[in-house]
């Protein structure tokens, strides 16, 4: 049996084939060419879905809040032109499948649900995944199931208030941990502090002369990892997950992120069972949405 997944971004569409017992049996990939209209999107979908023979149902990874029910994307600023569509029953009606075989999750959640199933998170029963890229996503297992909440919103870490007053954050909010720790904020503090020497705001640069001794580009990381920590504080605190798997393309730097992150829970949380708290790097990258979007297939 293939269990066949889709992430849809914003640039391009990602997919790929996976057995129930997690082999994974083929991937792809298309540009999502949102100028030609939702339409043009959703026949690529299907494309990918054929050619990568799906059978009979399909997982599809969307970015934006979620309307499970109905089977469509709610709200989604990247995505305005797939907004309110009913994808789940025009995906269906393209693939002649059953609607009801066509499972819509959140892109961070998908992605969760692949790293609990095949990477980092495997065997664990409570975690949280925290996306750091343009923004700071999250996607939270419990009791060793994905948890969205009522309103599809659970781990929507990115929009933790750490800063009372500070930066304004896309949500309306100030002071968000995506204004301090998402990619963007990274390298935002990093071109103020005209870091690193010679190319400021170059976060693979920044994170290697970061590995390579104490100075400025470690000071940042410690800080930037700080303050995701105060964020991650709130949720050993309220639900007492020990285990942090971070991913996105700032997730390549989560050995130097590590320390301070750590130091942030510590400052914001409480108890000497702490020392059992770990931050570690998604293992799945660019596959991690996909096959999480295709699990819940394989059950």
């Amino acid at each position: 049996m293939r269990c066949v997944g889709i992430d849809l971004g914003g640039t391009a569409i990602k997919a790929g084939a996976v057995t129930p017992a997690g082999e994974i049996l083929a991937r792809g990939s298309r540009a999502t060419g949102l100028e030609k209209g939702a339409a043009h999107v959703l026949d690529t979908i299907a494309e990918l879905a054929r050619e990568l023979g799906a059978q009979g149902g399909l997982g599809l990874g969307v970015p934006g809040l979620v309307d499970h029910a109905r089977g469509r994307i709610e709200s989604c600023p990247n995505l305005k032109v797939m907004e309110r569509l009913p994808l789940r029953e025009e995906l269906a009606r393209r693939l002649s499948f059953d609607p009801a075989r066509i499972v819509l999750e959140n892109d961070a959640n998908a992605a969760a649900a692949g790293e609990h199933w095949l990477g980092t998170g495997r065997g664990e029963r409570d975690l949280l995944l925290v996306t750091l890229g343009t923004g700071v996503g999250g996607g939270l297992i419990l009791d060793g199931k994905l948890y969205v909440g009522r309103g599809g919103m659970a781990g929507e870490i990115g929009h933790v208030v750490v800063e009372p007053g500070g930066r304004a954050c896309g949500c309306g909010a100030k002071g968000c941990v995506e204004t301090l720790a998402s990619a963007t904020a990274a390298a935002r503090r990093a071109r103020e502090l005209g870091l690193p020497r010679g190319n400021p705001g170059d976060l693979v640069e920044l994170a290697r002369l970061a590995r390579a001794s104490d100075g400025p580009e470690r000071e940042l990381l410690l800080a930037v990892g700080r303050d995701l920590g105060y964020a991650l504080a709130t949720v050993v605190s309220l639900l007492d997950v020990r285990t942090f798997v971070i991913g996105g393309g700032f997730g390549a730097a989560t050995d130097v992120l590590a320390p301070g992150v750590l130091a942030g829970i510590r400052a914001r949380s409480y108890g000497e069972r702490l020392a059992d708290v770990r931050g570690r790097p998604a293992l799945l990258g660019a596959d991690a949405g996909w096959i999480g979007a295709a699990a819940p297939l394989a059950r």
